[in-house]
């Protein structure tokens, strides 16, 4: 009888499932998300090195509004050998996370639950993946930056020691006081699931917004830009909002009392490329090679 109590204990003690270990060279699997929202099974692409043991950085990295995770994997390819690294790449496809609404802005109008935001979906995979780490990194191009600049407000306890932002083309600006005349959600805090006080322990992260020198055209095709409230606040393209964004952020960091982790960098001779803001994102999380 006190073997079998035993059996039980130890049943609930232990989680769900088994956690994932990621296979050398290239790799996919379907995640079903038990902790957010099972009924958006995910694919995963993945690439590890084959000296990498679980030692190795674990690299997230977010793809663009064309879902193209698989591409985004390949891109890192050549990062991963260089750097030894683990790259995940998770595929939020448009038939469970729809629009910019269910991706770029995290699925939070539709979920007053937290565990089911799409944000929230990268914890939860970390936590499938992890082999022990205890934190991670993440990059995410274009709408994948969209993301990782709402996902570190929307949750600040998130386990990344560094985000990388490249070239997002608008943003949720970080004002949050009602007075203030701000657009409300999703082109401000105002109204938002989350306010002051995540946005203070927000800033205090380390996150890094990168935009490219020449994104800078206010006609591109794929750029947010028949909306006037995104003009009047933000700016005509990517290089104008993300500018604009970083200094709000400084003075909203300033009324806060709160100690800026921030930092913002224009890379020259660019464009709205996802391999080319790869390689230099590879530099400011792991340094040159």
């Amino acid at each position: 009888m006190k073997t079998w109590l035993a059996m039980i204990a130890c049943a609930i003690a232990l989680p769900a499932g088994a956690a994932t270990s990621i296979p050398p060279g290239k790799w996919s699997f379907v995640f079903p998300d038990a902790k957010g929202r099972p009924d958006k099974p995910m694919r995963v692409y993945t690439y590890r090195p084959r000296n990498c043991d679980e030692k190795c950085p674990l690299q997230f990295v977010l793809h663009g509004a064309q879902r193209n995770a698989s591409e985004y994997r390949d891109w890192w390819e050549l990062i991963a050998d260089n750097y030894n690294l683990v790259v995940v790449v998770p595929e939020f496809s448009q038939r469970h996370w729809p629009r910019a609404a269910g991706y770029n802005l995290g699925d939070v109008e539709n979920q007053p639950d937290p565990e089911k935001w799409a944000f929230s979906a990268i914890e939860h995979l970390f936590d499938e993946v992890r082999e022990g780490r205890t934190d991670y990194r993440i990059f995410g191009h274009s709408a994948g930056a969209q993301f990782i600049q709402r996902m570190i407000v929307f949750r600040p306890d998130h386990r990344a020691s560094v985000a990388v932002a490249a070239n997002p083309g608008w943003y949720t600006m970080p004002e949050w006081r009602k007075d203030r005349k701000a657009d409300a959600f999703p082109y401000s805090l105002v109204g938002a699931r989350v306010g002051e006080p995540e946005l203070r322990r927000a800033l205090e992260r380390r996150f890094v917004l990168m935009v490219g020198e020449k994104d800078n055209d206010p006609d591109d095709d794929i750029l947010r830009k028949y909306d006037d409230d995104i003009k009047r606040t933000q700016g005509a393209n990517r290089l104008e909002r993300g500018e604009n964004f970083f200094k709000a952020a400084t003075a909203a960091a300033a009324e806060l009392g709160a100690k800026l982790n921030w930092e913002f960098m224009e890379i020259p001779d660019t464009a709205h490329d996802p391999p080319g803001m790869s390689k230099f994102a590879a530099q400011i999380l792991y340094g040159k090679k």
